[in-house]
């Protein structure tokens, strides 16, 4: 009786041995129990290895000179053209412009202007055309340096058919009995006053004695426009009563 107890106590203290020894071994397999070959008793993880974009500087610093910030530009501000200063003309530094045309001189003596005459049917090829397909030519003439410009053309233009028919042309006044009695410059238009009859020779003369009689007052004058008046009356009033 007393061999069996023993045989049964000794079992019972090797299982609980055994059981003993595999805890320990079940604890130092577990991950907080360290690596048994790493030598870290306190089993710590491993160091993680360095993240590709991570650059580690040199031990030494790099030496050389070090190059200075260049200074920043100065700002750009556009200048404003300068102011035009007008300036007085002297004779070495002429103001450049269009110069008027001198009159035609004969020998010195004398100065120019011009009559208008018609050259009838022409069409503008001798001149400016108008009326009834003529053409206004001008026909230059000499006056004496002392006389009117104004009252010498006039009474060319009013004289009995000559300086007309020589040049080849027509005066529609040739046939008129007018004569030239004053005329002056009213700011930019001269004023004629003829006395006398007009008489003239069909339609087609209408136009040709307002025009020969305006534009030869306006070239006497430098006038850019002419107002004629017969015995007081207007041109215009007078042509439309004949």
């Amino acid at each position: 009786m007393r061999v069996g107890g023993g045989v049964e106590c000794t079992t019972a203290a090797v299982a609980a041995l055994c059981l003993s020894l595999a805890l320990c071994l079940a604890g130092c397999a577990s991950p907080g129990g360290g690596d048994p070959g790493s030598g870290d008793p306190g089993g710590s993880p491993a160091a993680q290895p360095a993240s590709t974009g991570f650059v580690q500087a040199t031990e030494e610093p790099v030496t050389g000179p070090i190059p200075m910030p260049l200074p920043a530009p100065p700002p750009y501000i556009n200048p404003s053209p300068p102011a035009s200063i007008p300036t007085k003309a002297s004779p070495q530094a002429p103001v450049a412009g269009p110069v008027p045309t001198p009159l035609p001189t004969a020998g010195g003596e004398s100065t120019g202007t011009t009559v208008y005459f018609v050259a009838i049917g022409d069409g503008g090829s001798r001149g400016v055309r108008f009326g009834c397909d003529d053409s206004l030519v001008g026909v230059p003439i000499t006056a004496p340096p002392e006389g009117d410009p104004l009252a010498v053309a006039m009474g060319e233009l009013l004289a009995p058919d000559g300086t007309a028919s020589r040049a080849g042309l027509y005066n529609a006044l040739s046939g008129s009995a007018l004569r030239y009695v004053s005329g002056y410059l009213d700011g930019t238009t001269a004023v004629v006053n003829l006395s006398g009859s007009l008489r003239p020779g069909g339609v087609c003369d209408k136009p040709r004695i307002e025009t020969q009689l305006a534009q030869t007052a306006v070239a006497a004058t430098g006038a850019s426009q002419a107002a004629i008046y017969i015995d007081g009356n207007t041109l215009a009033d007078v042509l439309s009563l004949r």
